[in-house]
C-alpha cells in the first residue's frame, strides 16, 4: 500500500524540527540580552548558552530541510510490518547492563582522584563502549583517548575548570597533556 506525499504529510514531518528551531531562536535572543559587566580577556555569561543554541538551531535547521526533502511515500506506510516483526521478535532488554553501567560510573568517580581525569576517563569510555557491544578494540581505544582529550581541552582551556590530576606517577600524564595544551 503506497500513499502519496502531500504537503500536510511534509508539514507533519518537519513540524517538530520547526518548533525546536523557533524555541532556539527565541532562547538565543534571550541570551543575547544578558546584562553583565565586561571583563577583558573573559567571555560573558551569555557565550556558552549562545554556542549551544547555535548548535541547536543548526541541528533543527538541518532536521527541517532533510525531513522536508526526504519524506517519501515508502517512509510513511503504516507500521503494520514493523509491528508484526516486533511481536515475532521483541527487542532485547538487558536491565543488568544498565546496572553495570551505573556501577562502572561509581567506580569511575571513586578512581578519578587517584588516576586523574584523562586516564580514568579514557578507560571509562572504552569500558562503556565495550559494554554497549562495540567490538572494535583499536577503534574504541582511539575514540576513548580522543574523547577524553577533547573533554580535557574543553574543560581546562575553554571553561577554565580544574580537573583531577591524580597522584604520582599518574599525575605526570596530566601535567604532560596540560603542557601540550598550553594550560598553566
Amino acid at each position: 500500500m503506497t500513499t502519496a506525499v502531500t504537503p500536510l504529510i511534509r508539514l507533519r514531518a518537519t513540524l517538530p524540527y520547526a518548533v525546536v528551531l523557533a524555541v532556539g531562536v527565541y532562547l538565543y535572543y534571550a541570551a543575547d540580552s544578558f546584562e553583565f559587566e565586561e571583563t577583558s580577556g573573559r567571555i560573558g555569561p551569555g557565550a556558552w548558552p549562545k554556542i549551544i543554541l547555535i548548535l541547536m538551531i543548526a541541528t533543527a535547521l538541518w532536521g527541517v530541510v532533510s525531513s522536508a526533502f526526504r519524506v517519501t511515500a515508502n517512509t510513511l506506510e503504516p507500521a503494520e510490518v514493523e509491528q508484526d516483526e516486533a511481536l515475532i521478535q521483541p527487542p532485547e532488554i538487558h536491565p543488568w547492563l544498565v546496572w553495570l553501567a551505573i556501577g562502572m560510573t561509581l567506580i569511575y568517580l571513586f578512581l578519578l582522584p587517584t588516576f586523574g581525569f584523562f586516564i580514568t576517563t579514557s578507560v571509562y569510555i572504552f569500558a562503556l563502549m565495550y559494554l554497549g557491544q562495540y567490538r572494535k578494540p583499536v577503534r574504541a581505544a582511539g575514540l576513548s583517548v580522543a574523547i577524553a582529550l577533547a573533554f580535557m581541552f574543553l574543560f581546562m582551556r575553554a571553561v577554565y575548570v580544574a580537573l583531577p590530576l591524580g597522584i604520582a606517577p599518574f599525575n605526570d600524564v596530566s601535567y604532560a597533556l596540560m603542557a601540550a595544551m598550553g594550560v598553566h
